[in-house]
């Protein structure tokens, strides 16, 4: 039996809460009601008449998809930026060079923008999605519609969380599992 890969796992669920999360949204654009109505009316103006919770919520969510099930443009880029600071570190490791702020320019292909570099940093950030959920999933929380999303988006944030703990790290390529070290020792995933 092999070990649970757990931001795989947070991945499909937060892939489920985005999802509800853009239906929810669309839903609350023709029945706008937040969750906590029954408690105070002082956050009726956040649904109606201008709709800014149910564009949040829609924004929200298909980040979320985007994030988890991203565009081959910016997985590539994260491969690629993986495999040569890999090969990089490995060539100076084996040849006893010191890293340098020189050697570290190096690793980074030259043809990527700052851009890509930025979005293929914010894939493989397990930190980055634990500040970003929460946010989600208070979104989600408020509109009556997105309850259950916000509870998905709370259970894949601990599963995140987990993962973190133990040391997992997120692969460049969606649902690439993690390789094992040269070296014969174990990988921290």
């Amino acid at each position: 039996m092999g070990k649970l890969v757990k931001n795989h796992w947070a991945r499909l669920i937060i892939l489920t809460a985005s999802a509800y999360q853009v239906l929810a949204s669309i839903q609350g654009f023709f029945w706008p009601k937040l969750f906590w109505d029954f408690l105070t009316t002082n956050l009726d103006h956040s649904v109606r008449p201008i709709p800014f919770l149910q564009i949040i919520n829609l924004a929200l969510g298909l980040l979320g998809l985007c994030w988890e099930w991203p565009l081959p443009l910016f997985t590539t880029a994260a491969e690629s930026l993986y495999k040569q600071q890999r090969d990089a570190q490995r060539h100076n490791y084996h040849h006893g060079h010191k890293q340098t702020a020189s050697n570290i320019s190096q690793m980074v292909p030259q043809n990527t923008t700052k851009w890509t570099k930025f979005l293929a940093a914010m894939h493989r950030s397990i930190e980055a999605r634990l500040m970003i959920y929460p946010l989600s999933s208070l979104a989600a929380l408020l509109l009556y519609q997105g309850t259950n999303a916000g509870l998905y988006y709370i259970i894949g944030m601990g599963v995140y969380f987990w993962g973190f703990t133990e040391g997992e790290v997120v692969m460049g390529k969606p649902w690439q599992l993690p390789r094992r070290r040269r070296d014969g020792g174990v990988s921290r995933v």
